[in-house]
Formats: C-alpha cells, sequence, structure tokens
C-alpha cells in the first residue's frame, strides 16, 4: 500500500505565510510542518512508499524530504497549470502511477498516528474518517449517510444524515482505479475546477465506501484561523 498526499495548491487563504514556500511547509510548531507532522504519524504505521502531488515549489518540497525524510521512496506528480485547476486535476495526472491499495490524504488534513491505525485496522476494505459527534464546519467536507454506507461527499451538504468527514481514505485498488476513470471523464469534459469527490458522488451508488467513526482531534487547515487552532491545540496536548 502506498501514501498518496495532495500538495499540489497554492493555499492562498493562508498568504502571506504561502507567498514563498508550500502550504504544506507552513508551520505548526517550532520544529514541524503540515508535511513533517503527516509523515511523522504516517511512517509510525510502516509506510515507505509515497505519492506526493505538487504545483508550486516542488523543489522546495524536494528538498525538505530529501533532507529530513531521506529514507523514504517517493514518487512526484506536478501539476503545472496548478493556478486554474483544482486537486481532480493534480490526481488525473498521477493515474499511472496509482496501482494498488492507497492511503490517501489532503495535504493539509492534521491527524495522529492513531487515526492512520484506525484506518488500517478497519475491517473495511474502502473507508474514510468520519466524526459524528461535532458539527460539521460550513467549510470543511462532509458525508451523507444511510445504513452506515457513504452516499455522497461535499462541502454543501445539509440533512440529519450529514456527518463531517476529514480526508483522509484507505482505498483498495479496484475502488481507486474505478475513482480514477471517473476522474478522467471529468477532465475530458473540462470539469477541472471542482472536487475529486464529485467525480466519486457519481459512483457511489455502486462502490461501497464505508465510514471509519473517530472522535479525537482531526482539521483540516485551509486559513488562518484553523492553523492558530492546530498551534494552539498541539502546544496544550502534545
Amino acid at each position: 500500500m502506498k501514501v498518496l498526499l495532495l500538495n499540489s495548491g497554492i493555499g492562498k487563504r493562508l498568504a502571506p505565510l504561502t507567498n514563498n514556500i508550500p502550504k504544506c511547509l507552513v508551520k505548526i510548531r517550532e520544529n514541524d510542518t503540515i508535511l513533517d507532522h503527516q509523515l511523522k504519524n504516517i511512517l509510525k504505521c510502516g509506510f515507505k512508499e509515497f505519492i506526493i502531488t505538487t504545483g508550486p515549489f516542488e523543489e522546495t518540497i524536494r528538498n525538505h524530504i530529501e533532507h529530513y525524510y531521506p529514507s523514504i521512496k517517493i514518487q512526484y506528480v506536478n501539476n503545472p497549470v496548478y493556478n486554474k485547476t483544482n486537486y481532480i486535476y493534480s490526481l488525473y495526472l498521477a493515474k499511472d502511477i496509482i496501482n494498488g491499495d492507497i492511503l490517501y490524504s489532503h495535504g493539509d488534513l492534521i491527524f495522529s498516528d492513531n487515526l492512520v491505525k484506525l484506518l488500517l485496522e478497519s475491517k473495511d476494505e474502502n473507508c474514510v474518517l468520519v466524526n459524528k459527534s461535532i458539527q460539521p464546519p460550513e467549510k470543511d467536507f462532509k458525508s451523507i449517510i444511510f445504513n452506515d454506507r457513504i452516499y455522497k461527499i461535499g462541502v454543501n451538504l445539509r440533512g440529519d444524515n450529514t456527518a463531517f468527514l476529514a480526508p483522509l481514505y484507505k482505498l483498495s485498488k479496484g475502488f481507486i482505479l474505478r475513482w480514477l476513470q471517473e476522474i478522467e471523464s471529468f477532465i475530458e469534459n473540462n470539469r477541472v475546477n471542482c472536487y475529486a469527490e464529485d467525480a466519486l458522488n457519481e459512483i457511489l451508488d455502486i462502490l461501497i465506501l464505508k465510514p471509519c467513526y473517530y472522535n479525537e482531534f482531526c482539521v483540516e487547515i485551509d486559513d488562518h484561523e484553523d492553523l492558530e487552532g492546530v498551534k494552539n491545540y498541539l502546544n496544550k496536548n502534545i
């Protein structure tokens, strides 16, 4: 199983911190960036092979990883039109090297190694982190769940069956390849600025994706408010 991390965005809501570095290298503690936090917790679970999508500052990401994590194997996929497309296009560009089971995460998600283990130990072949105990934030992903199965993922979802979704997935080869086929169809129709989950929603009636329920700190860093919240949490709890 390989790890797929999406780091092709420009992080404009974190400007000016992201004016000269990629979003994933924004510091969340004195000696830790977002990327460090992800890699350390994933490496604790035994992973050795990574696919990382990049946009601006790919060389900066490469240099950081080569310096601090020289033993891990990484395939980089650069999105040259990162400023004109969403990460659905980055996934499309990575399709030819995704050839097996995947642990897949957005590059701005803060999670513990416990949550990685929770996914890996789940009996469900295809699952994603879901938290039913918190009010879903307006700007973040949510899922619609019926009979312990996810039928839709998006930001603008409402209703009694809606729960907060953290975009850290465990996916089988068959699942991710079918998702990539749908993504390719979207790209061919010039749908390059939507979420990759929009393509997934088209096939969730035939692909079974299960919620992996959790109840601990896990958040995407979209803006300065998120960043300060993460810093405060880590300072108090780690």
